[in-house]
Formats: structure tokens, C-alpha cells, sequence
């Protein structure tokens, strides 16, 4: 059965589904940044731990000492620092989530619209091709009945 079908909400639906897909990009993007931010925790976690090292070998050295503990003193401050960006980025991915899941429920329920029209199109193309179907019928019944 060949059909012609426009669903009258296309451009809608479209406008969504575009929607959607930014948000889709936007999340994987601030993930992306994340990671990225969440390694750098680590390699300041790890300058850290190797000046706390290199300040319990040169505890005798005062001078050194000093500079070394200024140094973890600093690393200290950048990793709460690095904690408070993640939290932050954590909070953006989160309400990226929820702009996303706004998204794709109203991309779904246009969907379903399209789908009940659909339906509804095939409906009434199958009531015409009866219809049509019955008036042949009459009309040769006629026909074969009008001769005798």
C-alpha cells in the first residue's frame, strides 16, 4: 500500500531530535573535561606525595625543609582547589543529564504522536480501499444483473 503520509508535527519533531543531540554533545563534552581535570588531581595528588617524600629524607636540611614544605603547603591548596572544580563539573554534568532527559521525553512523545498517526492514516486508507472495494462489488453485481 503506498502512502503519503506527512506528520503535520516534522518540524517539531526535527527542532527535538537537534535538541537532543546538542545535549547529547554537550554532555560528552563536560564528561570529556572531567577526565581530563580528574587526572590532573591525581598528577597533583602525586607532586604532593613526592614533596611530603623528599621533606621526610631531607628533614635534617632546615633551609630545604622549609621550601619543600611551602612546595606540599601549595599542592595542598591545589588539590582542594582541583576537588572543588570537579564538584562544580559534577553539578554541570548533572544538570546537563536533566536537560538531556527533558529532551528525549519530548522527542519520545512525538514519536508516540507519530506513530497513533500513523495508525490512523492506515486506518482510514484501509476504510477508503473497503469502501471502494464494496462499490465494485455493487457495481458488478448490478451489471451482471442489469443484462438479464
Amino acid at each position: 500500500m503506498a502512502t503519503n503520509f506527512k506528520f503535520r508535527f516534522d518540524k517539531i519533531l526535527y527542532w527535538y531530535t537537534e535538541k537532543e543531540d546538542e545535549a547529547k554533545k554537550k554532555l560528552a563534552e563536560l564528561k570529556s573535561e572531567y577526565l581530563k581535570e580528574e587526572n590532573r588531581l591525581r598528577e597533583i595528588e602525586k607532586e604532593k606525595e613526592l614533596g611530603e617524600k623528599i621533606f621526610l629524607e631531607n628533614i635534617n636540611n632546615i633551609g630545604f625543609s622549609l621550601i619543600v614544605r611551602d612546595y606540599i603547603e601549595k599542592k595542598k591548596e591545589e588539590v582542594n582547589n582541583q576537588k572543588n572544580k570537579l564538584r562544580e563539573l559534577d553539578e554541570r554534568i548533572s544538570k546537563q543529564r536533566e536537560v538531556l532527559l527533558y529532551w528525549e521525553m519530548k522527542k519520545k512523545s512525538m514519536e508516540k504522536l507519530k506513530e497513533r498517526d500513523i495508525l490512523m492514516y492506515q486506518l482510514k486508507l484501509k476504510r477508503l480501499e473497503n469502501i471502494i472495494l464494496d462499490e465494485n462489488g455493487i457495481v458488478r453485481y448490478l451489471r451482471k444483473y442489469e443484462n438479464t
